[in-house]
């Protein structure tokens, strides 16, 4: 599955430290410039995370209705 594209930094820019213990969590690099910047992405739904939802996959990973869906396939 290709990833989307529209990405826009000023909702989606997350630390490149964060870490979850969700299988479908994944940091994207996404420019090197002056500091690193990552992007997470939800393998489940196929699409990228707002900071928001991403510190909600960071903490609540092992509720996630889209993990359990993906999980019971």
């Amino acid at each position: 599955m290709s990833k989307p594209r529209e990405v826009y930094l000023p909702i989606h820019a997350v630390s490149c430290s964060e870490k979850s213990g969700c299988p479908y969590f994944e940091l994207v690099k996404y420019s090197e410039e002056v500091e690193a910047t990552c992007i997470a992405f939800c393998k489940a739904t196929n699409r990228y995370l707002t900071r928001s939802f991403a510190k909600k996959c960071i903490t609540f990973w092992e509720t996630c209705p889209f993990k359990q869906i993906t999980d019971s396939q």
